[in-house]
């Protein structure tokens, strides 16, 4: 298992705390033998000094600012001079939306929300494209949530835009395919990550988390390492001729009736 991913280099987007996806997936690469770039917001400074302790080289990169995110990448691809692989995390919910009605969201957040969310895909798979391409086996991939196919309380414009990012997998599936890119997405349930406690709050993510593994198949919470393993399988060489898809990591709960 830990040469998985020996000799393979890469950058995951959206680190914001060391309860992050982006963080936990970022040391699991790492553990199975990946040198990995990692990006922060900026004025996330005050992470820097641990991540490079822990050998995560950190970049800033403002995923508004197409400026920001080609000067990140384009660093991480000089230092590396490669990139094989992309895992994108990246979200943003503006304070107080997910308290409103959805149809008393504002154009603005929305907007926001999509770039950040959605849009934010396109635009590093752009800068970091020619990178990807001096790659033997290049691999992109994001995160999607049950709330991209389901209507979730708390949920909505997140809901909306893991929907649309899920849509973008697969358009960039197909036009980068042609060129040996693999893009996929990890669709899965909820971690006590935390965002998810901000979001919808440390007692709703609880009670979730213990709806979700009653009905699961495994009868089991997730973990980060469930998780985390996917996103390494999708990077790692060993994903071949496997592009535009959603992998469900759930305990099977999607599959279950009762």
């Amino acid at each position: 298992m830990s040469a998985l991913l020996a000799g393979r280099c890469g950058l995951v987007l959206g680190v914001s705390s060391k309860e992050s996806v982006a963080f936990q997936a970022a040391r699991q690469l790492q553990a199975l033998g990946a040198e990995v770039a990692v990006s922060l917001r900026p004025r996330r400074h005050a992470l820097a000094p641990e991540l490079t302790e822990l050998s995560l080289w950190p970049v800033e990169l403002d995923a508004r600012d197409e400026g920001s995110v080609a000067a990140a990448i384009d660093s991480v691809g000089r230092h590396f001079g490669r990139l094989d692989f992309l895992v994108h995390t990246l979200v943003h919910v503006p304070e107080g939306a997910l308290q409103r009605p959805v149809t008393e969201l504002g154009a603005a957040e929305l907007a926001d929300a999509m770039e950040v969310g959605v849009r934010s895909l396109l635009v590093c798979a752009k800068h970091a494209l020619p990178w990807l391409e001096r790659s033997p086996s290049p691999r992109i991939v994001t995160l999607l949530s049950g709330g991209a196919d389901f209507a979730m309380p708390s949920y909505h414009l997140i809901g909306i835009v893991k929907a649309a990012l899920a849509s973008a997998v697969r358009y960039l599936a197909a036009e980068l395919g042609p060129r040996g890119i693999l893009c996929n997405a990890v669709n899965f349930s909820m971690l006590e990550t935390d965002a998810a406690r901000r979001v919808i709050g440390a007692e709703r993510t609880a009670q979730t988390r213990q709806h979700l593994a009653k009905r699961a198949l495994t009868r089991a919470p997730l973990d980060y390492d469930d998780v985390t393993r996917a996103i390494a399988f999708l990077v790692s060489p060993l994903c071949s001729n496997l592009t535009g898809e959603a992998l469900q990591v759930d305990g099977g709960f999607s599959k279950s009736y009762f």
